[in-house]
């Protein structure tokens, strides 16, 4: 996190024409981890997209169709009891609280890598928190959106978000919730 941050702002610094204020970050799985993982670190980013991001490591690494061997090779050995630094600290459920970009959460429903519940936890939390967040399921897709008509309304989603806090146009984003 820290490296993307800080490469982010060196961008900024040597590119005049960015503005700073309007900066998206978007991420899928791994990605859509980090995304998350990033607004609990920094408040450079002007809004966010997560699709099958992972917000709790612990319910991952018991419940995720990879969770338990995929943490066997990238924990190296350690476990939810072991290692609360890695399961709970750097998950971004449970610093939800620091989040304050506006955050979308994408997710097929039948995603065989990450569970929904994936970001529906995390999409309660900051609900309860009272932020800027929403959460679409792509009905019937897995982990990839491989279906041609709900990728197109899923770019469009995306685009739209991105129009709302990146430019100051929320027409599309509320005509896509019309």
């Amino acid at each position: 996190a820290e490296d993307i941050i800080s490469s982010t702002q060196a961008f900024c610094d040597e590119h005049a024409f960015v503005n700073r204020k309007k900066i998206g970050c978007i991420g899928a799985s791994y990605g859509g981890f980090m995304t998350q993982y990033l607004q609990t670190k920094t408040d450079l980013f002007a809004a966010a997209i997560s699709h099958a991001g992972i917000s709790d490591h612990t319910s991952y690494w018991g419940e995720g169709y990879w969770g338990y061997s995929y943490s066997e090779v990238s924990m190296a050995n350690e476990y939810p009891w072991t290692n609360k630094h890695l399961f709970v600290d750097q998950s971004p459920l449970y610093n939800a609280d620091k989040i304050h970009t506006p955050l979308l959460l994408l997710h097929g429903t039948a995603d065989t890598n990450v569970p929904t519940n994936e970001s529906q936890q995390l999409f309660n939390a900051l609900k309860i928190l009272g932020r800027d967040v929403s959460y679409i399921q792509v009905e019937g897709e897995n982990h990839v959106i491989t279906d041609y008509n709900k990728r197109q309304a899923w770019l469009k989603v995306i685009y739209a978000w991105f129009a709302k806090y990146l430019q100051g146009n929320d027409a599309w984003w509320k005509a896509l919730n019309n």
